[in-house]
């Protein structure tokens, strides 16, 4: 049996494995064995080195969006259900789950959850930036395509995709302000950015 997206349910795979940016020869085994079983071509060896290049908030993002994808192309909820299992499981396989392991989890499983159960999840938390000046507005735009622009009080704004996981968020943020943009977490979408964050229920 070979499931609907075996190719980017392995690439899923190889990414949690390094997101702790070690991989535990078990982990490797683990993984290998589905690209056996599904006779797929995919090097595992090579994406692992690819991983090894991005930095932390680019691997968490991307992992995301690959989930992401992966559910948009409407598979099974008993398939889905099956690979947040397996994602489980390969990050226990070693006994030892790290914190990135743990932080992109819970992520994970809110997106996963959302869709098995076809229930909306409302605790949704968006990362906010906002440019202090038209040097930024073009790093934003030529640099971070997942942000989308909207209007606020003082004039533009930028948000990323909803998420699950308020740590997570948190980590995304401190991502932008490392580029040394002024990022915040929110629980709603601000209209006015300073003294009313806190009234918008800011959580950085």
């Amino acid at each position: 049996f070979k499931p609907s997206g075996a190719q980017k349910i392995i690439s899923i795979l190889s990414q949690l494995a390094m997101i702790d940016e070690v991989i535990d020869p078990r982990e490797k085994e683990f993984i290998q064995s589905f690209i056996d079983n599904w006779n797929i071509n995919y090097s595992l060896d090579d994406s692992l080195i690819a991983s090894q290049t991005k930095n932390n908030s680019v691997s968490l993002i991307n992992l995301r969006k690959d989930v992401t994808d992966y559910l948009e192309t409407s598979p099974p909820q008993k398939q889905v259900s099956e690979l947040k299992d397996m994602l489980q499981t390969l990050i226990n396989i070693d006994q030892e789950v790290s914190a990135k392991e743990k932080l992109i989890m819970g992520e994970l499983d809110g997106l996963f959850s959302e869709y098995i159960s076809q229930q909306p999840n409302p605790a949704k938390y968006h990362v906010v930036v906002v440019p202090q000046n038209e040097r930024q507005v073009q790093v934003i735009m030529t640099s971070l395509p997942e942000l989308a622009r909207y209007e606020v009080a003082e004039g533009v704004a930028y948000n990323s995709s909803p998420f699950y996981s308020k740590d997570y968020a948190n980590v995304i943020s401190e991502g932008y302000r490392s580029l040394n943009l002024f990022s915040i977490v929110t629980f709603s979408l601000p209209n006015e950015i300073g003294s009313g964050i806190l009234e918008h229920g800011a959580t950085s």
